[in-house]
C-alpha cells in the first residue's frame, strides 16, 4: 500500500472514530433528557482497491447516525400511558362520589333514619305539636341532604365538563406541535440526503406520547419520516404537516353535558365523536360520567320521586289535627322529557309516573319513523319495543318502565325525544307543609261495635284507606247481620246488608269470616260469629287525634319495597347505588395498580432499548478513544514512510 492510501486510512478512522466521540458524548450529556433516544454510528467498510495481489483496504465511512429504539415497543408504552391516565382520571372522580354516597354523616342514609325517627315519635304521640315540629324539621333535613348532594354532583359534572374543555385544547395544542414537528423532520430530512434528524424524531415521539395520555392514538409512520395521527374511529388529528381540531362544546341534546366534536377542515363541519373516543384521561372522564356520575344523579333523583310519591299517597290516607283529610307532604318532583334541537315538528312530550316500582335510573330515545315508535336505551344503545304502534301519533303513548309518555302533537319523521324522568328530581324536591297541625298522623276512618248490643263474638278490624280520593270516603257505612234461613235473634248470622252512601247499600251479602269487605275506599275484615241483629260501624275519623295508625303506616313505608319492581326499600335502593360506585371505584384502583405496573415494564423495555446507559458509554468512550489514538498512529506512521523514502531519493 502506498503511503498516500495509508495516510487516507487513517484519516478515514480518524473522521470516523472523532463522529463516534461526538454521539457517544451526545448521549451521555442527554442521558436526563426526557424522550432521548440513545444514538449510534452506523460504520461500513470502504470499497477496497484492486491490485495484482489482491483488494487492498481503503479504510472506514460512517454510513448514518442511528438512534435505537424499537416500535412496538414504543407503541406498547403509549398504550398503556392511555390505560394508566384513563383508570388514574376515572378512579380519581370516582372516588369523590364514593366518599360522598357512602359518608356516615353526609350521605343519604343517616337523613332518611332520622326523618323516620322523627315520624316514630310522632306516632308515640300523635298530638305532641313538638314532635310534630320535629318531624317537620327532619323533613327539611331529608330535603336539604337530596339539594346538597344534587349540587354536590352538579359541581362535579362542572368540573368533568371543564376537564374535558382542559383536555380538548391539550390535545390541540399536542396535534399542531406535532403537525410542526413533521413539517421539521420533512425539511431536515431534505438538507441531509434523507438522513433522519433523530433528535427531532425523539421530540416528536415525546409529544405522541403525552398526546396518548389524553386519549388513544393510532400512528401511522410514512416514507418521508413523518407520521399521521388517528383517534375515535380512525378520525385523522395529524396528516403530515397539517393538524386537525377538537371541539369541546355543549351536548345540543343535553347543554348540562360536554361533548367532543369533530372539526372537518374540508367541510367547516362539527360531528360528534365523544363515543368513539377511549383510553386516555378524557376516555376516563367520559366513562366516569356516563358509568357513575349520570346513573348517580338518576338514583338519586329516583330516590326523591319515590319518597315523595309514597310518602304523599300514604300521609292523604290519614287525617290531621284539624279533622281535614291529609295533603301531599313533599312536593313531588316533575318528570322529565326533553325534544331534541334537530326536530321539526314542533311537538312536544311530557312524561307522567304511572308506577314508581317500574322506574329505573335509565334515560331513553324516543324516536318516530313515520310508521312507529322506538326507543333506544341510552346508557345501553339498546333498542327496545315496549309495544308502541302508531297510524299517526296517539296523544298518549303505552306505559313505559313506570312512566306514561304523552306528545302534544304529531311528530316529523326522524324527531326525537329524550326522556330524562329522574335528572332534576332531587333539585325539584321539597316540603309541602310547614304546619304542624297538617300532620296526618290518624287514620282518616275509624270502625266501631255496637258494643252492649250485638249478642254474637264477631269483631272488625279498623279500616285500612286504599284510595283516598273516594268521594265517599268520609261518608258513614253499617254492617247488619242476619240469617238467611230467617231465625230470628240470637241465631248465628250468615249474611249481612250495607247501608251506606255510595255503597250501592248490597242487601243479604254472604259472610266469610276474615274476608275483605271494600267500599268508598276504605278495606276492612270482620271476623268471629255474629249473631243476628250484630252491626258494626264505619264512619270517618272525626276528633279522632289521638289515633296514630297512619303515622305507623307512614314509619312503614321505611322497609317496605316500593322501588325496583317492589322488591326494594328506600334504604335498599340507595344501598344498591353505594354498592355499585363502590364496587366501580375499588375495580378502577385495582386496574389502575395493575396498568401502572403494566406500564412500568413497558418503560423498562423501552429503556433497555433506547436508554443511555452510562456504564456503557464510559465504555464506548474509552474504546473510541483507543481506537482514535490508533487511526492517529497509523497516520504517524505512514507519515514516517514518507519522510524515509524522501530521505532515500534525497541521497
Amino acid at each position: 500500500m502506498a503511503a498516500g492510501d495509508s495516510f487516507k486510512v487513517g484519516v478515514s478512522g480518524l473522521q470516523v472514530f472523532q463522529r463516534s466521540l461526538n454521539t457517544i458524548g451526545h448521549n451521555i450529556t442527554n442521558s436526563q433528557t426526557e424522550g432521548f433516544s440513545r444514538q449510534r454510528v452506523e460504520l461500513a467498510t470502504r470499497f477496497a482497491s484492486p491490485s495484482g495481489n489482491g483488494f487492498i483496504g481503503n479504510g472506514v465511512d460512517s454510513t448514518a447516525v442511528r438512534r435505537m429504539f424499537d416500535q412496538n415497543a414504543i407503541d406498547q408504552v403509549r398504550t398503556r400511558l392511555a390505560s394508566s391516565e384513563y383508570f388514574s382520571i376515572y378512579n380519581q372522580f370516582s372516588s369523590q362520589v364514593d366518599n360522598l354516597l357512602a359518608d356516615p354523616d353526609a350521605g343519604l342514609s343517616p337523613a332518611i333514619e332520622s326523618f323516620f325517627a322523627a315520624v316514630q315519635e310522632v306516632a308515640n304521640d300523635p298530638v305532641s305539636i313538638p314532635a310534630r315540629e320535629v318531624m317537620l324539621i327532619e323533613g327539611e333535613g331529608l330535603v336539604d341532604r337530596f339539594l346538597t348532594m344534587q349540587d354536590w354532583l352538579s359541581d362535579l359534572q362542572g368540573a368533568a365538563n371543564d376537564h374535558i374543555r382542559t383536555q380538548v385544547s391539550t390535545v390541540n395544542r399536542l396535534s399542531e406541535s406535532i403537525a410542526d414537528y413533521n413539517e421539521q423532520i420533512i425539511v431536515a430530512r431534505g438538507m441531509a440526503s434523507g438522513q433522519d434528524p433523530n433528535d427531532l424524531l425523539d421530540k416528536r415521539d415525546l409529544l405522541i406520547d403525552r398526546l396518548s395520555k389524553h386519549v388513544n392514538v393510532n400512528v401511522l409512520e410514512l416514507n418521508d419520516g413523518t407520521v399521521d395521527v388517528f383517534v375515535g374511529n380512525g378520525q385523522s388529528l395529524v396528516l403530515a404537516a397539517q393538524s386537525m381540531q377538537l371541539q369541546a362544546r355543549p351536548n345540543p341534546d343535553d347543554p348540562t353535558n360536554m361533548e367532543v366534536a369533530y372539526v372537518d377542515n374540508s367541510t367547516n363541519t362539527l360531528s360528534s365523536i365523544t363515543s368513539m373516543l377511549s383510553g386516555g384521561d378524557l376516555g376516563g372522564v367520559l366513562q366516569f360520567r356516563d358509568e357513575i356520575l349520570t346513573p348517580s344523579i338518576n338514583s338519586l333523583g329516583r330516590l326523591a320521586i319515590a319518597i315523595a310519591t309514597t310518602f304523599n299517597e300514604q300521609h292523604q290516607k290519614g287525617m290531621d289535627l284539624t279533622n281535614t283529610m291529609g295533603g301531599s307532604f313533599f312536593n313531588a318532583p316533575t318528570l322529565t322529557a326533553e325534544a331534541s334541537f334537530n326536530n321539526t315538528g314542533g311537538v312536544s312530550a311530557s312524561i307522567a309516573l304511572n308506577d314508581i316500582k317500574d322506574l329505573t335510573t335509565d334515560e331513553f330515545e324516543l324516536k318516530w319513523n313515520g310508521v312507529n315508535y322506538t326507543i333506544r336505551n341510552l346508557a345501553t344503545n339498546e333498542i327496545v319495543n315496549p309495544g308502541f304502534v302508531a297510524v299517526g301519533p296517539p296523544a298518549e303513548l303505552n306505559t313505559f318502565k313506570g312512566m306514561d309518555i304523552s306528545l302534544d302533537g304529531i311528530p316529523a319523521v326522524g324527531d326525537v325525544f329524550y326522556l330524562r324522568p329522574n335528572r332534576y328530581a332531587a333539585r325539584q324536591f321539597s316540603m309541602a307543609i310547614s304546619d304542624p297541625n297538617f300532620i296526618a298522623a290518624a287514620s282518616a276512618v275509624r270502625s266501631d261495635i255496637n258494643i252492649g248490643n250485638n249478642l254474637g263474638n264477631g269483631d272488625i278490624t279498623q279500616p285500612s284507606v286504599v284510595d283516598s280520593s273516594d268521594p265517599n270516603l268520609q261518608q258513614a257505612v253499617i254492617f247488619t247481620f242476619s240469617n238467611s234461613g230467617g231465625l230470628g235473634s240470637p241465631a248465628e248470622a250468615d249474611q249481612f246488608d250495607v247501608v251506606g252512601v255510595g255503597t250501592g247499600n248490597p242487601v243479604a251479602v254472604n259472610y266469610t269470616s276474615g274476608g275483605d269487605l271494600t267500599y268508598n275506599g276504605w278495606t276492612v275484615n270482620i271476623t268471629g260469629k255474629p249473631k243476628v241483629g250484630d252491626s258494626f260501624t264505619v264512619d270517618f275519623n272525626a276528633g279522632g287525634f289521638s289515633d296514630n295508625r297512619n303515622a305507623l303506616d307512614l314509619i312503614e313505608l321505611q322497609v317496605t319495597g316500593t322501588m325496583i319492581s317492589g322488591n326494594a326499600s328506600y334504604h335498599d335502593a340507595y344501598s344498591e347505588l353505594v354498592v355499585s360506585v363502590g364496587n366501580k371505584t375499588s375495580q378502577s384502583e385495582i386496574s389502575l395498580e395493575a396498568q401502572n405496573a403494566l406500564l412500568g415494564q413497558a418503560k423498562e423495555h423501552r429503556e433497555s432499548i433506547s436508554g443511555v446507559n452510562l456504564d456503557e458509554e464510559a465504555a464506548n468512550l474509552l474504546r473510541f478513544q483507543q481506537a482514535y489514538a490508533a487511526a492517529a498512529q497509523v497516520i504517524t506512521i505512514a507519515n514516517s514512510v514518507f519522510e524515509t523514502l524522501l530521505n532515500a531519493v534525497r541521497r
